[in-house]
């Protein structure tokens, strides 16, 4: 055994020593965020921009929209016919020390049509990527695995086009297992910023279809750690000429979530006013034309609140909005706090051990088939040796 577990023992009860203790301190400082927002929603809205203004770019928070900060909205009523979408990706990453260099998605993806008496239709679609202009990067250099992530947030997005544009003049909801925000634009380095900007301009392409297909579009984020909001609470308590970098680091909220925060406020099936997010790459969808808003909801499981992010075109239509409040409402209902359309999507993504296992010999007979000798490098050779738990005398 590798793991010396009487050495993890007495560090697994300092973590939980610390944990209880950390929950202590929330449970003082959550009912003092509530009354915060509470009062911050009786600001005057001119007085909060000009905080915001003074924050800069690179502020983390949350701008509020034209509804009341302390807005809450009940579920409306759900279509008596209505398409929900959902899709999902897995991947299997790059290896260099494997036979062949590659990376595979798998997109899993499901409809279902409330009120129509048909059974859902499912698919999944793989796609393997060994060209040059995917493996390498503009200084050839090979390509990362967040890089792969990318391909696979704009192939989810692009299933998500497909099937919304086969659903014309049909009301329609389209989720995604995730936020919106393509983050990788902010985390390439400068010599993978050209695959970057193409990634990025595929994914905003895919949002321009299905705006043009009249789809609802929404992004589900399940246990949310962001604190956008009380990132808001936090600037509003600042005097505006004592707003600088070093006063919003002191955040006297730190270690509570606006998930916490929104756990008191909102009852099952409600949702929170809307938000704009303030993170620089907003800026990006916003020339686009997708600025991302986000607001929180109680999807009915207990204790639970999740965040769901849309596209500034959704929040502008009170039509599309309410296909996306009662319509994630509704699946929701399903699997106590999930869209039910997100599960199936992610079982028909997943990529089991027993298919990567299939895969490889697949590979292996492919490239034999092509006079090349599948060869694993050494280092890899040796980790199979080891996880078959051999002994080897010296």
């Amino acid at each position: 055994m590798s793991l010396d577990l009487p050495q993890v023992l007495p560090q697994m009860q300092d973590l939980g020593r610390a944990a209880a203790h950390r929950v202590e301190q929330l449970a003082i400082k959550l009912p003092q965020a509530v009354e915060t927002f509470r009062q911050v929603a009786l600001m005057n809205p001119e007085q909060l921009q000009a905080g915001i203004a003074r924050a800069g770019n690179r502020w983390p928070g949350a701008i509020p929209t034209e509804e009341p900060l302390d807005f809450i909205a009940s579920p409306p009523t759900l279509p008596d016919q209505l398409k929900v979408i959902g899709a999902d990706g897995s991947q299997i990453y790059p290896d260099r020390h494997g036979p062949a260099f590659y990376f595979m998605i798998n997109i899993g993806s499901i409809i279902i049509a409330h009120g129509s008496g048909k059974p859902p239709q499912t698919n999944s679609r793989p796609r393997i990527y060994y060209q040059d202009e995917y493996l390498y990067d503009q200084n050839q250099g090979a390509i990362t695995n967040a890089i792969v992530d990318g391909w696979r947030d704009a192939a989810e997005m692009g299933e998500l086009a497909r099937l919304a544009e086969g659903c014309l003049g049909e009301p329609t909801l389209a989720l995604l297992d995730n936020g919106l925000l393509l983050w990788l634009a902010l985390q390439v380095q400068e010599s993978k910023r050209r695959t970057a900007d193409r990634i990025l301009r595929a994914y905003l392409d895919h949002l321009d279809r299905i705006h043009q297909a009249g789809a609802a579009l929404a992004g589900f984020v399940d246990r949310p750690r962001s604190t956008n909001v009380l990132a808001l609470l936090h600037l509003a308590n600042l005097p505006l000429e004592a707003i600088n970098q070093d006063t919003l680091r002191a955040n006297h909220y730190r270690g509570l979530t606006d998930r916490m925060l929104f756990s008191q406020l909102l009852s099952p099936g409600q949702r929170s006013s809307r938000f704009t997010n303030a993170s620089p790459i907003n800026r990006d969808f916003q020339t686009a034309g997708h600025e991302v808003q986000f607001f929180y909801l109680n999807p009915g499981g207990e204790g639970q609140i999740v965040r769901v992010e849309i596209p500034c075109w959704v929040a502008e239509q009170s039509e599309l909005m309410n296909l996306v409040h009662a319509g994630i409402f509704e699946q929701c209902r399903a699997t106590g706090g999930f869209p039910y359309v997100l599960v199936r999507a992610h079982e028909l993504a997943l990529i089991t051990y027993v298919e990567r296992r299939n895969l490889d010999q697949m590979l292996r007979r492919s490239l034999l088939h092509h006079g090349l000798l599948p060869r694993l490098s050494q280092k890899s050779q040796t980790k199979k040796w080891i996880g078959k738990r051999r002994r080897h005398r010296l």
